[in-house]
Parts: C-alpha cells; structure tokens; sequence
C-alpha cells in the first residue's frame, strides 16, 4: 500500500471523529491529534506554578552544596555537577532545565503568608487581589477549555478559596481545595455521591463505548498521545492500590467509606491534584495550572508526611524543634514531598510525545513560596525562585542566577537564623513575571509596574534568564 494513501487515510478518519458524552472533553486532545497527523503541531507553552506557605529558605534550602549565600556581585553558575539541597533535590533528573533564581525582592513586607502579593507583586493590602496575578495573566494569553486551573492544599477542609490569584483588581480566581470537586469539574460525573471514592473512577468507565472506539480505530504515533491521554487519567483513580483492586472487582461500589470533610492528609491532598493537575495538562484542558499549598496563609498542621507525625505550621516556621538535626527540617521535608509531586508531573510530561519532542519541551514550572524566604519576611527579602524547564528555549537554564544578596540574622524566626536580604537595586518578582511573559510570546516590559515608580528597569524582563 502507498504509504502516503494510508496517511491520508488517517488525516481523514481523525478530522471525523465525532465523540458523544466524551466530546467536550476530549475535543482538545483530538484536535491535537488530527494536527499531528496533518504534520502541523504548534505545541503550545505551558505554565505550573506551585506556590507555598512559610518561606523558602535559602541555607539547606535553595542553596547548592558549596555555593555561599551572600555575594555582592551577579552570579551565574552551571548547575551541572552540582549537589541539589533536601528541599528540591527531587527536580535533580531535570537539572539542567533547571534554574535556582536568588536575589529577586519583593516590594511589600509579608507575615503569615503573602496572599494575592505574591503573583501580582503589587504592595498594598496583601488580603485584597489589586491586580491581574501573573498566572491569569498568562492564562490570558494561552487560552485553553480551562484557561487556569487553581487547586487548593490546606489543613482545615475549605471547599474553595480566594488567596493569591486573579483576574484583575476585585476579580479573585476561586482555589479548590477538594480533589474529588476538581475531579468532577474537569472529568465528569458519573452518578456518585461527591464524597464517594467512586468519582475517581476510571475515565473509560464513564467515557464508555465513545473512548473505547476511538482508542480502537486511532493507529500510528497518534496512538501514543491518546495512550498517555488516558493513562494520566486513569492514575487518578489507581493511587491508592488497594482500592484500585477493590474497584476493579466490584466491591468498591458496596463497601467504599467515606471522604471526610477535610479530605485526609496534607500529603494526600497534595498528590491527588497534582494528579488531577497531570490529567488536565495532557488532556489539552487547560494551559496553566496553579496549586497554592497553605492558601496563601500558614497551614494549621502538615499531616502525612513520610516519617513525621501532625507538624504544627506556625511553629514550624518559626523552627520549632521536633527532635530533627536542623530547626527547619519539618520544612525542608515538606518542601521535598511537593517537589516529589511536581516531578512526577514534570516526568509525565516528559512521557508524551508533542511534536518532534515531549510536552515538557513546551513547559515551565515555577515552585516558589508566597512569603519569599520566611514566615515573617521584609520588604527586600530575598524571593528564592525554582523554575523547571525552558518553554521551548526561551528562558536559559541549567544555572544558579543569583543577583546581589548580603545575609541578615532574623531573632523571631527559629532563634538567629541568617536570611537574605536582596540589594535595593535588584529586580522584584515583578520582572520575574514580565520574563515569563515575554517567554510565551506576550512582551510585557513592566508587570504591574507602579504609576509612581521612578525604577521602570526593575519590573521589567530579566536578561539573565530570558533567550533572544
């Protein structure tokens, strides 16, 4: 058979697909799909932005081993050969997509979480959204069926919360915090109660006979994004193994207990929307995601780490002592956990195919915290950022880019600990965000750059990070 007769066969058959319950969900992936096969993929650019409560401390944090905090200079340094500290050494596989951004500041002192401060780095009342958040921003700009998808980490059980993203001035973006809501809102329903382990059951189950067919009649690569398609959904209801087995013999539907109203442990929660988080990305659902840990406040307890008991927030910020060999271990070890969830994302999509690449090609992940680099941080504290991946090669990478930033001894925090404090002539987190915008092809010199600033190079893109 003429080789270029079958292609056309399948450039044919993909524009026709038509599905039933299944379309709207799997319109995005199947046109993607039927690109593919014309042979004219523009993968689009994609942004993660995983965001946490209680600073991102710099010493056995951030720091390479054998890198020094302070130094009066800019420093770029290769990550190559160099050993990643506890709190992200999960990102090691992707360290040279990696960049450890330090020196950044921010232009409004925060305590006990930053809020909307944060992603729109506007000073003011941080409890107010004053702005558009980088991360509707960009949503705006790579708009997608979900154009940005906020999920919620917290201790206390919220259904939803306002807390760090919007669309603009009064406009708040709502976090959900509950992972079988999230679930349904992208997925569907298939008739269970919300708080039935049952809603996280197995997209074919109620896609039924429409996804099997195409699954059935889909051949060549264009298989291969169908297939990563339907297992980053299927994960979401095989993480618990043993109720995996249940469901599949039919017994889950008789004897499935019930979700609490907080939903289990911090760690659990965490996991299932990156998961939820996985599915939407590879699906083509949505471009952007966000998941805020600590709702933009401090976490009442971390519950469910491996090898830690209940750590209460509040006092692990401030280095409470809990039998470990450093004060802020309990952090240290939470932060790991989130970046063992972010990994798995990053390795999903490294897993898919997109293009002549994978999807992570195309991707950026930005893990930060909301309160720079301590629980109480000062206007001009150091903002340590971690970014994962290059949006196609538009930001460099595979670097330790420090601007200029001298140590500080801060009494309230877990004793005399050393913080840093960034120059008063270092960018804020505001370039940061125009960087990513100039990223994804939408050139912002200024991100919400104050009317009344005299300093207009300071909230403008980042020539050390960004490729032109």
């Amino acid at each position: 058979m003429n080789p270029f007769h079958h292609l056309n066969d399948r450039r044919s058959f993909l524009k026709g697909v038509s599905l039933g319950t299944g379309g709207l969900l799997l319109a995005p992936l199947l046109q993607k799909i039927a690109a593919a096969a014309d042979g004219n993929v523009t993968p689009p650019k994609r942004v993660i932005f995983i965001v946490f409560d209680n600073g991102f401390r710099e010493i056995d944090g951030t720091l390479p081993e054998g890198v020094p905090l302070e130094s009066n200079e800019l420093r770029q340094i290769p990550l190559k050969g160099l050993k990643l500290p506890l709190d992200i050494e999960p990102f090691a596989p992707f360290q040279d997509r990696m960049t450890i951004l330090h020196g950044l500041r921010g232009n409004n002192a925060v305590d006990h979480g930053g809020f909307f401060t944060a992603l729109s780095g506007i000073p003011g009342n941080k409890h107010s959204a004053l702005g558009v958040s980088i991360d509707a921003a960009i949503a705006q700009a790579l708009p997608s069926v979900f154009p940005l998808l906020a999920l919620g980490v917290s201790s206390n059980g919220p259904t939803t919360a306002y807390c760090s993203s919007a669309w603009g001035p009064g406009k708040p973006i709502a976090m959900q915090c509950r992972p079988e809501m999230a679930y349904e809102s992208l997925f569907g329903s298939v008739g269970a109660t919300r708080d039935d382990f049952a809603t996280r059951k197995n997209l074919l189950d109620f896609l039924g006979n429409d996804v099997r067919r195409v699954r059935a009649e889909i051949a060549g690569p264009e298989r291969e994004l169908l297939e990563a398609h339907v297992e980053a959904l299927e994960s979401l209801s095989k993480r618990n193994g043993q109720l995996s087995d249940q469901f599949q013999n039919g017994t889950l539907n008789k004897n499935a207990p019930k979700l609490s109203d907080k939903m289990g442990t911090v760690a659990e929660i965490a996991a299932a929307q990156c998961d939820i988080a996985a599915a939407a990305l590879v699906a083509g659902l949505t471009n952007v995601v966000t998941i805020s840990s600590g709702l933009g406040a401090l976490m009442g307890s971390y519950t469910g780490l491996p090898g830690l008991g209940p750590v209460d927030g509040h006092g692990a910020g401030h280095g409470g002592i809990y039998g470990l060999k450093r004060p802020f271990e309990p952090l240290s070890h939470y932060h790991n956990y989130l970046a063992k969830q972010a990994a798995r994302m990053l390795t999903k999509l490294q897993e898919t195919k997109e293009g002549t690449g994978t999807m992570l090609d195309n991707t950026l992940l930005v893990f930060m915290s909301d309160s720079a680099n301590q629980q109480h941080s000062w206007k001009g504290a150091n903002w340590p950022v971690v970014l994962v991946g290059n949006l196609g090669g538009k930001l460099k990478s595979g670097q330790f880019l420090s601007y200029p930033v001298r140590a500080q001894a801060a009494g309230g925090d877990g004793g005399n600990q050393t913080f840093g404090t960034a120059h008063a002539t270092n960018p804020y987190t505001n370039a940061l965000y125009a960087t990513l915008l100039h990223a994804i092809g939408k050139p912002c010199d200024a991100f919400n750059r104050p009317a009344a600033s005299l300093e207009p190079a300071l909230y403008g893109p980042l020539g050390e990070l960004l490729k032109t």
